[in-house]
C-alpha cells in the first residue's frame, strides 16, 4: 500500500517500506521541558501537562514539548484520527532561523512559508499503521531530500482513535535548544487546509502562506511550552464591514483573522428605541455565514434582530476572533426596520385547475416562492387542514414574481377554496387577504378565430366578456407546430370590444411575407375559465414588424444609436454587441438596454416615417481599436395595440476610438410622493406625483386579481409635481364596483405600484 504523493521534486528516491513491517514504539518524554509528566505513557496514551497544550483550531488541540533529543508532539480532537486516511498531518522545524535559510514551500504543492522562518525539516504523519517521512532542506540544491516510509519514535493511532502522537528525531547537527515550530492538518488530497498551529496561519485551499511560529532560542529545559511567543506577532482582531438589511432585519458582520467558523464568534447587540446599545443591551448571537480566505481569513457572521416593523434599530458587534483577541464595531449602526411582503392578484383556471398569485417585493423567483393551501370540500382552507400546492414561478411583472399550481386533488365538480402565502426577496411573509373558490370543470368557449394575411392580423373571441376575460396568441413561422415548439412567440391580444355574449381581442403577429403563420389561442373568460383553441394557419401576404433604421456608432463615445416606427409609448430597443464577433451567434454577448433619447417627425436617413430615437453606451473597458460587432432589437410592449411585433436589426460594426466613455449617462426617470386623494374614494380620485425629469407616463388601474381595468394615463408630463384623475371608471366606461385598486406607474425603467380603495 503506497500512501506517497505523485509529482514531488525529489532529490533522492524514496526508500518504501511494507505498512506491516514499521515497529510503533514511542520514546516516554522525559523532564526536556522542566514538567514532570502526571504519569508513565504508554502505546497511544501518552499524558500530555496542561502547559504543553499549545493551541485549538478546527476542534483539534495541537501538544508541543521536548527533551534534550527529541521534539514531541500531539493532536488531539475531531481531525486526529489519522488511520481511515481522511487527513495528513505535518510539522515544520526551522533550526538555525536565519532569515532567508530554508524552504520557501513544503514540496506538495500545498503550502509556502514566507518571513523571518523557513524550515529546514519537515515530518509528514498519515497515521496508517504509524507511517510517516521527513523531509530534510538541501541547501546546495534547493531541494527537499525525503526520506519516506521511515520508522521512529512515533504513534499513529487506530481507527477511530481521536489522538495521534509523533517523536521526532532531528539530525545530530541541529540543535533542539533553537527551534521554530509550525504545523498544520491537510485533507487527504492534500487540497486544503483544515487546522493550522499557530492559528494565526490561514486555512483553506491551497496554496496556503505559514507565517507565524512558535519560536524558542537558547531556551535549554525547564520551561514551559506554552509560553513560547508566536512571531511574528499576530494580528490584533477587527470587527468590520458591518452592514444591515431593513426588510429582514438582518445584520452582518466581519471578525478578522478567522477560521471559516471553526472556533470564531460573533456577538450582536441591540436596541429598537432610538437609544445607544451597549453590552448590557438585548443581544442575538451570530450565526457563521461564509468565510474569504486570503493574507488573513475573513469570517462573516450574520443574525436576524426580532425588531418590530417601523422600529429604528441601533446596534453594535462582538466578535471573538482565530487568535482568541476580542474586538467591537467602531461605530454604531442603524436602520429603520421596514417593508411588508403583499401577495395579490391571484385567480384559478377551472379548467386546468391551475391556480396562480403575484408576491411583492420579487426578484425573478430567486429566492421568492409562494404554496396554495386548498380544500375540495368547501371548507375555509385558513381554518380546516387544507393540502398545499408548491407555487412554481412563471414571469416577474414590475416588482411582482407570479407564481402557479397545478392542483391534483379536485375532481370535476369539487368546489376548491385556496388562498396563497408567500415570501418575497427579504425574506418577508404575506398571504391573500381572502379565500377564493371555484367549482372544477368549467370551460370557457372560443369563437370566430379569423387571420388577416394582408396585415398579419388574428382575432378571435371569448365567452363570458367582461372584465378579466383575455385571450393570447401563440405563433410560429418555421412550420413547426405552436403546442410543442420550442421557438414559439407569444403575444397577449389587446381588448377590440365586448359584444352581447363575448369579448373580442386581437393581435399584429410578426412575420415575412410568403411565411405559414401556424397560431392558437389560449383564452379565458370573464369566469376564469380558460381554453386553447385548435391550432389555425395563413400565408403572410406583409412583412410585418418595426422598422429600424438610421443604425449609426459614435466610436469616439461609445455610443450606438438605432431608430424605430411605428414610435410610441410601448415601444423599445435593446442592443446588442460583441467584441470580434457576430452577437447573433456569439458565445459572449451583452445586453445594453436602449435610453430613449427623443422622437423625430421628419427624421433624416434612411427612415422615411416618424420614429423614436434610442441609444445605449458601450461598456467603457473597451480599448482603442477594438472592433464590436452589434445589432438593434425592436418591439413593442404588451399593453400597445401593436402587440407581437418584434425585429431585428443587421449586425452593424465600429471600431473603437476611445478607452472610456465620453458622455455623461442619461439620467433615469423616478417618480416620488405617489398618492391619491381622497382614498378612499367614491366618485374620483387625484392621483399626485412627482416627477424627476420630463417623461412619458403611464398609469393602470388594477383590480385585486390583478387584472387591468383602466389606462388611467398615457403621455408626456413635465418635471416636477403632476396630478391625473381616475374616475373609477372601466376602459369601456363601467362603473367599477367597490374593492382595493393598484395603480401601476411606469416611466422609462421606473415602476411603481400604489393601493386605493374604491368606495361606492
Amino acid at each position: 500500500m503506497s500512501r506517497l504523493k505523485l509529482g514531488l521534486a525529489l532529490a533522492v528516491c524514496l526508500v518504501l517500506v511494507p505498512a506491516f513491517a514499521l515497529a510503533l514504539t514511542y520514546t516516554t518524554p522525559n523532564t526536556g521541558d522542566g514538567v514532570v509528566e502526571s504519569a508513565t505513557p504508554v502505546l497511544g496514551g501518552t499524558e500530555w501537562e496542561t502547559d504543553e497544550f499549545m493551541d485549538i483550531d478546527g476542534g483539534t488541540n495541537f501538544y508541543l514539548t521536548w527533551d534534550s533529543t527529541h521534539i514531541y508532539g500531539a493532536i488531539t480532537g475531531t481531525l486526529a484520527d489519522q488511520q481511515e486516511g481522511d487527513y495528513d498531518w505535518f510539522i515544520a522545524l526551522d533550526f538555525d532561523q536565519t532569515p532567508g535559510s530554508g524552504a520557501t514551500s513544503d514540496g506538495y504543492s500545498h503550502v509556502t512559508f514566507e518571513g523571518d522562518f523557513l524550515p529546514e525539516y519537515i515530518l509528514y504523519f498519515t497515521g496508517d499503521g504509524g507511517w510517516y517521512e521527513t523531509g530534510h532542506w538541501d541547501t546546495g540544491l534547493g531541494a527537499w531530500n525525503w526520506l519516506g516510509w521511515t520508522d521512529s519514535c512515533s504513534y499513529g493511532g487506530w481507527d477511530g482513535n481521536n489522538t495521534s502522537e509523533v517523536c521526532i528525531r532531528p539530525p545530530d547537527s541541529l540543535v533542539i535548544d533553537s527551534v521554530a515550530v509550525c504545523s498544520w492538518i491537510s485533507t487527504e488530497d492534500n487540497s486544503t487546509i483544515v487546522a493550522s498551529f499557530p492559528s494565526a496561519n490561514p486555512i483553506g485551499a491551497k496554496f496556503q502562506p505559514m507565517k507565524y511560529f512558535w519560536v524558542a532560542r537558547d531556551r535549554g529545559q525547564g520551561i514551559q511550552p506554552d509560553t513560547l511567543p508566536v512571531e511574528p506577532t499576530p494580528p490584533a482582531a477587527s470587527v468590520d464591514n458591518e452592514r444591515d438589511f431593513a426588510y429582514t432585519c438582518t445584520v452582518l458582520a466581519d471578525i478578522t483573522p478567522g477560521n471559516c467558523g471553526s472556533t470564531t464568534q460573533m456577538t450582536f447587540y441591540y436596541t429598537d428605541d432610538g437609544s445607544d446599545p451597549d453590552s448590557l443591551s438585548s443581544f442575538v448571537v451570530g450565526t457563521y455565514d461564509t468565510c474569504t480566505v486570503g493574507a488573513d481569513t475573513t469570517d462573516t457572521f450574520y443574525a436576524i434582530i426580532p425588531a418590530p416593523d417601523d422600529s429604528t434599530v441601533r446596534w453594535i458587534a462582538k466578535g471573538v476572533a482565530k487568535n482568541a483577541l476580542v474586538d467591537w464595531s467602531d461605530e454604531i449602526q442603524e436602520f429603520v426596520q421596514g417593508g411588508t411582503a403583499w401577495v395579490g392578484n391571484a385567480g384559478s383556471s377551472p379548467t386546468t385547475c391551475t391556480v396562480w398569485a403575484e408576491i411583492f417585493v420579487g426578484d425573478g423567483g430567486q429566492t421568492t416562492f409562494i404554496d396554495f393551501p386548498y380544500t375540495t370540500d368547501g371548507s375555509d382552507p385558513r381554518i380546516t387542514p387544507a393540502d398545499t400546492a408548491d407555487g412554481v414561478f412563471d414571469a416577474q411583472l414590475g416588482n411582482n414574481d407570479k407564481f402557479y399550481a397545478d392542483l391534483t386533488a379536485p375532481a370535476p365538480g369539487d368546489t376548491v377554496n385556496w388562498y396563497a402565502f408567500g415570501v418575497d426577496m427579504h425574506s418577508n411573509y404575506a398571504e391573500t387577504d381572502t379565500f377564493y373558490t371555484f367549482v372544477q370543470g368549467d370551460t370557457a368557449d372560443i369563437l370566430n378565430l379569423i387571420c388577416a394575411p394582408d396585415s398579419n392580423f388574428v382575432m378571435g373571441e371569448v365567452e363570458p366578456p367582461g372584465i378579466g376575460a383575455g385571450m393570447d396568441f401563440f405563433w410560429t413561422t418555421d412550420g413547426s407546430d405552436p403546442k410543442t415548439s420550442g421557438t414559439v412567440n407569444k403575444a397577449s391580444g389587446y381588448h377590440v370590444e365586448d359584444t352581447d355574449t363575448t369579448g373580442k381581442f386581437a393581435a399584429y403577429l410578426t412575420a415575412s411575407v410568403g411565411q405559414t403563420i401556424r397560431w392558437y389561442v389560449h383564452a379565458w373568460g370573464s369566469d376564469n375559465a380558460y381554453s386553447d383553441s385548435p391550432v389555425q394557419q395563413c400565408i403572410a401576404d406583409t412583412t410585418s414588424g418595426p422598422t429600424l433604421c438610421n443604425l449609426t456608432c459614435v466610436p469616439e463615445s461609445l455610443i450606438v444609436r438605432a431608430s424605430i416606427s411605428p414610435r410610441g409609448f410601448g415601444s423599445e430597443i435593446t442592443f446588442y454587441a460583441a467584441l470580434g464577433a457576430d452577437p447573433k451567434t456569439a458565445t459572449y454577448v451583452a445586453e445594453l438596454p436602449g435610453g430613449y433619447v427623443r422622437d423625430e417627425n421628419t427624421p433624416a436617413g434612411d427612415c422615411s416615417v416618424p420614429v423614436g430615437v434610442f441609444q445605449a453606451v458601450l461598456p467603457g473597458s473597451l480599448a482603442v481599436g477594438d472592433s464590436v460587432f452589434w445589432y438593434a432589437h425592436g418591439w413593442y410592449q404588451s399593453h400597445n395595440k401593436y402587440n407581437g411585433l418584434f425585429g431585428d436589426s443587421d449586425t452593424q460594426a465600429c471600431e473603437v476610438t476611445t478607452s472610456s466613455a465620453g458622455i455623461t449617462p442619461r439620467a433615469e426617470t423616478t417618480i416620488a410622493r405617489i398618492t391619491n386623494v381622497p382614498n378612499p374614494f367614491g366618485g374620483s380620485t387625484q392621483i399626485l406625483f412627482d416627477l424627476s425629469r420630463k417623461s412619458r407616463v403611464a398609469i393602470t388601474a388594477y383590480d385585486i386579481r390583478g387584472r387591468s381595468v383602466a389606462r388611467v394615463f398615457e403621455g408626456t408630463l413635465s418635471q416636477g409635481p403632476n396630478a391625473v384623475t381616475w374616475d373609477g371608471l372601466s376602459d369601456a366606461g363601467q362603473e367599477l364596483p367597490s374593492g382595493i385598486y393598484f395603480f401601476r406607474f411606469e416611466a422609462g425603467k421606473f415602476a411603481a405600484t400604489r393601493k386605493a380603495m374604491l368606495v361606492r
